[in-house]
């Protein structure tokens, strides 16, 4: 597998550009108490840095995981996992539905990466919102995305399938994801772009 420069910067500025907003949220709550005092605005101001550093908190757990080197060994459990992918859904403004069908056993090294990228995949499809469904089988794992507009759109799709390189920040996410399920030799198939509806065989 290789990764080039370009591919490289586009995905660290994309994972930067979504840790940028709750952390200048932080600092601007902070600020508010240095310029007015903790008597006065203390409240608003802790609950404005309490939830943004939650969503850092939610964020980098996430993307160490779907990312990062986390996520490539096979010691994590579907059950470890699920509250990673709902709190990161949940602080990005989507409905969380995980599904986990009783007595999986962990799945091989890659399976977790791949499935909390693909999440990220069906999320982008929602430009106004909605629910990121995550149905676990023991053969498969179903991911959805139910929203008004929900699509992965030509670049989405070509970039997940590896024909064509990322050009943007937007593209380099399914582009890094189809990357990593090619490097462990996990199936996925998009069964249905609009609305969005991706498998990952597990046989």
């Amino acid at each position: 597998m290789t990764v080039s420069a370009r591919h490289l910067d586009l995905l660290l500025s994309r994972l930067f550009h979504d840790l940028i907003g709750p952390v200048s949220a932080a600092r601007n709550g902070l600020e508010l108490v240095r310029e007015f005092g903790a008597d006065d605005v203390a409240v608003e101001a802790m609950d404005l840095v309490s939830s943004s550093v939650d969503q850092v908190a939610a964020r980098l757990t996430f993307f160490r995981m779907a990312f990062g080197g986390a996520g490539s060994g096979g010691g994590i459990g579907y059950l470890d996992a699920r509250p990673v992918l709902a709190d990161y859904l949940a602080h990005r403004k989507l409905e969380p539905r995980i599904a986990i069908a009783d007595g999986l056993e962990k799945p091989r090294a890659g399976v977790i990466k791949t499935m909390l990228g693909l999440a990220v995949v069906a999320a982008e499809s929602l430009p106004r919102g909605g629910i990121v469904s995550v149905a676990v089988e023991p053969a498969e794992i179903r991911i959805t995305a139910e929203g008004r507009d929900a699509a992965l759109s030509q670049k989405a799709l070509e970039a997940l399938a590896g024909t064509a390189d990322p050009d943007d920040e937007v593209a380099v996410l399914p582009a890094t994801v189809g990357m990593s399920a090619r490097r462990f030799e996990i199936d996925v198939s998009v069964v249905s772009a609009a609305p969005p509806e991706i498998v990952v065989s597990l046989g």
